[in-house]
């Protein structure tokens, strides 16, 4: 395998485990639209992908943009009603600032593309700590200006905000969607991080590479994809 030069991460549910904290919001909004959905059906259709998609694919076919605009409202006020009622839960996943730590001080490129929309992200770095890592130069985030997951579009910018190809990139995913993506865009490498607990977003078009609950293996991951990992 050869040796890759920069890492994409999606956020929600790879960076930070709030999918059951999603999966609670999508399913409190279903019955508003006439609507029911099982953990499976969430993970499978709704995972990774933008709200618009989301909405128009799932509650409302036919949706206007005022529905558009509503649904958003709606599903941002539980969402963040529901992260903040434990803040004890408001962390990074396990090993992902260690992570981060390691291929900012050694140089490696890297860079979040998600589904969100900016208030979204507006709301994890006042909540987490997302700004020694972070800004808005390295985040790639839904503004209708490229198609959403499972379209390769979001992982070949973000590649492109890094100077590279996808090709040349790590990617670590927990949708379905967003594994789509990241092989349309031809990735150098593919992992699935999800939380114990759910059902794997895997199907047989969406493949990782491998996978794992946690971060906490992150040397373990890059040295697989020949980035040069120092012992501590």
């Amino acid at each position: 395998m050869k040796s890759l030069k920069g890492v994409l991460f999606d956020f929600n549910g790879t960076l930070f485990f709030d999918s059951f904290y999603q999966i609670k919001a999508f399913q409190q909004l279903a019955p508003l639209y006439g609507k029911s959905f099982t953990v499976e059906e969430i993970v499978s259709r709704m995972f990774g992908r933008s709200t618009d998609r989301i909405f128009c694919g799932n509650y409302k076919e036919d949706a206007t943009s005022d529905d558009i605009k509503l649904f958003f409202e709606r599903r941002d006020r539980l969402y963040f009603d529901i992260c903040l009622s434990r803040p004890e839960a408001l962390r990074l996943t396990p090993g992902a600032e260690e992570l981060l730590i390691y291929l900012k001080e050694n140089g490696i490129p890297y860079a979040i593309a998600t589904g969100a929309q900016r208030n979204e992200l507006e709301f994890f770095f006042e909540h987490l700590p997302l700004a020694p890592y972070f800004s808005w130069d390295n985040i790639l985030y839904t503004d209708g200006t490229f198609r959403g997951k499972p379209a390769p579009d979001g992982y070949l910018l973000a590649a492109k905000k890094l100077g590279l190809e996808a090709s040349e990139c790590l990617v670590f995913e927990d949708g379905t969607a967003g594994l789509a993506a990241a092989r349309a865009a031809n990735a150098g490498g593919v992992v699935c991080i999800y939380e114990k607990g759910l059902p794997s977003p895997e199907t047989d078009t969406a493949q990782a590479d491998a996978v794992y609950h946690d971060l906490k293996p992150w040397r373990e991951i890059l040295t697989k994809y020949g980035f040069e990992v120092k012992q501590c």
